[in-house]
């Protein structure tokens, strides 16, 4: 059985990576700062070990598959250095997750806004669709439990595009690691709120995020963005770029509702973005098998419930 490691489980995100990996029977260990009680509590029944608060550097030994970094972990981090002494393969959250999904269709969805509407969308049809699938997300979407899912049986993984840096050790943003299959790319605003020093920086890690899709792969871009739609026109001749933009509604009766050829679906629109989101959730739906049909049920069903 191997063994995987995981520093810094105070980070809500690696904690979810962790216990995901226990059911899938791997062994665990765990550790972090300012672990409380109930997180280690988590922890030990499901079947982790953690030995409490703080680094436990003298419990690692050669016998670990690997080491799982959390996003704050310091370079001088007891455990990481007692790991780098053992040899023992060392990665990031978005270098995990690329390994647990490397088999599976990737759509990564990425962008400045909108990415966890979309994945909500995704996540409805597929499921009405009977469609299995992972996931990998930097914060909960209410139509999902987790932020992490992993299985053996299904063939499609979401994955929340994450543009700030991997981790205090690696200055590389998070979006490089996924190489998609299928990229969803919504709109870009910098600020400098972002992990960049400029525009032109932001613009770079966008452009290699569509240079890294895989070969034959898909950008669903939205096409009015002036930014968005300069990256489609650069991306390899193997690449099928396809623009989104808002899907038309008329009111009716008092009621909003989605025109298609399957016939009206009542919808509800909470935002501005919703029928712009709607649109780019079809055409990736439509790559990973959903019928339209299906999908637009599913989008019914999901803005009446919001």
């Amino acid at each position: 059985m191997r063994k995987v490691h995981f520093i810094s489980v105070n980070e809500l995100l690696l904690l979810d990576l962790a216990l995901t990996i226990r059911e899938k029977g791997y062994e665990v260990s765990a550790s972090g700062e300012a672990l409380t009680d109930a997180i280690i509590v988590r922890l030990h029944e499901a079947g982790c070990v953690c030995y409490g608060n703080g680094w436990f550097p003298e419990h690692l030994n050669k016998d670990l598959h690997a080491v799982v970094l959390g996003t704050y972990v310091n370079k001088d981090n007891p455990e990481l250095v007692r790991a780098k002494e053992l040899g023992v393969l060392i990665q990031s959250i978005p270098e995990f997750v690329f390994q647990r999904t490397r088999t599976k269709t990737r759509i990564v969805v990425a962008g400045s806004r909108g990415k966890k509407t979309i994945i909500s969308m995704l996540a409805c049809a597929l499921q009405r669709q009977r469609l299995a699938f992972d996931y990998a997300l930097t914060s909960q979407v209410p139509v999902l439990p987790d932020r992490i899912h992993s299985s053996y049986e299904s063939r499609i993984a979401i994955i929340e595009g994450d543009e700030h840096v991997t981790s205090a050790l690696d200055s590389r943003i998070r979006l490089s690691f996924y190489r998609p299959h299928i990229a969803v790319l919504t709109n870009l605003n910098w600020t400098q709120q972002t992990d960049h020093s400029s525009p032109k920086a932001y613009m770079e890690t966008y452009r290699d995020f569509t240079a890294s899709i895989e070969r034959e792969g898909k950008l669903i871009y939205y096409g009015a963005d002036p930014i968005v739609y300069q990256l489609a026109q650069e991306v390899r001749q193997d690449i099928t770029a396809i623009p989104f933009e808002e899907h038309p509604a008329v009111k009716r009766d008092g009621e909003v509702v989605l025109q298609t050829r399957y016939g009206e679906f009542p919808i509800q629109i909470p935002n501005r973005y919703f029928l712009i989101n709607l649109s780019a959730a079809h055409l990736a739906c439509r790559q990973l098998g959903v019928r339209d049909q299906i999908f637009y049920e599913a989008m019914s069903a999901y803005s009446l419930s919001l």
